[in-house]
């Protein structure tokens, strides 16, 4: 999606007390507004759903049925680009080439065949030329036999231009009027642009908008079948404002497997741009009684948008020990950073796990 493509040296440098506290003022509030019925009861998860019994390691070990969590019923898709016509117009003001209406179209493939479909997307930017990172922003319409779902999405391109994240509301219409879906996307053009080959990965949950329980999928999904979607709520623990980490969360997963104590510290890349944005990375670990999930120092970047939102668009894959080995989990965190995190704040945490083969 790149208007222009270069590739500057990166410098990696580790935050300072003041940019991790500027960093890490993340809030809580627009996530927890988007989750809707998420305050709503709902069966907690129990290794027991899926005929193990609960509290052996192979309860935790194996695949748990994919079920409605605190009201959220979590899946994972992918999209690959189909047609792309360029920008409708790009105009350069000072260091930033803006580039608008873009039209994209994507074959989307769901775990629920109601996220499945032809989707076409419609693209904005502002790409930094001196390091050719980016905030984007658009709209989407997902159509296939059962309805319709329009988006407005955000999203950020890390510095090089080949990382790109983002993040938008669904609403549904048609067959699917009522129903609202959460979407975390990630992908990686590694130097080679958008291709039909290229996949955006991408976590998602749906939910009711009027609090009831989400109707069960219409069918099977065109995913991996070693996918396990996976959608929970963080609670924080433990911040780092007064200094370097870790940073200390409980997380209540759909599936046991990935619930735990979550502890991670934030390294920064570069430094912050005028504009507010940077680009970072983190190491995080989940730990339970029965194994745990190691993420060591990501390579490819994360990303906080610019002023006033300071939006955080996370993706990292974590490997899993004890009980879990030879598994890979992989998370999205998405937080508009607009007051400090505190003791009790909570948020949304999507994903999935990859089973072994």
């Amino acid at each position: 999606m790149n208007v222009e493509k270069r590739h500057p040296s990166r410098l990696r440098t580790r935050l300072t007390a003041f940019i991790v506290t500027m960093m890490l003022l993340l809030a809580d509030s627009a996530v927890v507004a988007a989750c809707g019925s998420s305050t709503t009861s709902g069966s907690p998860p129990e290794a027991a759903a899926s005929g193990i019994p609960s509290g052996s390691p192979a309860a935790y070990a194996s695949p748990v049925t994919v079920r409605e969590f605190r009201g959220m019923l979590p899946c994972v898709s992918t999209s690959s680009l189909v047609k792309e016509r360029p920008y409708a117009s790009t105009k350069t003001v000072g260091d930033v080439v803006q580039g608008r209406h873009a039209v994209w179209t994507f074959r989307r493939a769901s775990s629920d065949p109601r996220l499945a479909g032809t989707e076409v997307v419609v693209i904005n930017v502002d790409q930094r030329q001196s390091d050719m990172s980016a905030t984007m922003w658009g709209t989407s319409r997902l159509r296939n036999a059962g309805g319709t779902w329009v988006k407005r999405w955000t999203g950020g391109i890390a510095a090089g231009g080949d990382v790109h994240h983002f993040y938008g509301t669904l609403k549904g219409t048609g067959g699917y009027a009522g129903l609202v879906a959460h979407v975390s996307a990630w992908v990686a053009e590694s130097g080679e642009g958008f291709t039909a080959d290229l996949r955006i990965v991408e976590a998602a949950w749906i939910e009711t908008t009027d609090g009831s329980p989400v109707p069960p999928a219409p069918g099977p999904g065109t995913t991996p079948a070693n996918w396990t979607p996976v959608v929970g709520i963080a609670t924080t623990r433990k911040t780092a404002y007064e200094g370097p980490g870790p940073w200390v969360w409980d997380v209540e997963q759909s599936d046991p497997r990935v619930t735990g104590r979550l502890e991670g510290d934030i390294e920064g890349i570069a430094g912050t741009r005028p504009d507010g944005s940077l680009d970072y990375r983190v190491e995080s670990t989940i730990s339970n009684e029965d194994g745990g999930w190691n993420s060591p120092w990501s390579t490819d970047p994360m990303v906080r948008g610019p002023r006033p939102d300071y939006e955080h668009f996370q993706y990292w894959k974590s490997t899993g020990s004890g009980a879990y080995a030879g598994l890979t989990y992989h998370g999205f965190w998405y937080f508009p950073e607009r007051k400090s995190l505190r003791p009790g704040d909570t948020f949304v945490w999507s994903g999935w796990i990859e089973e072994a083969k």
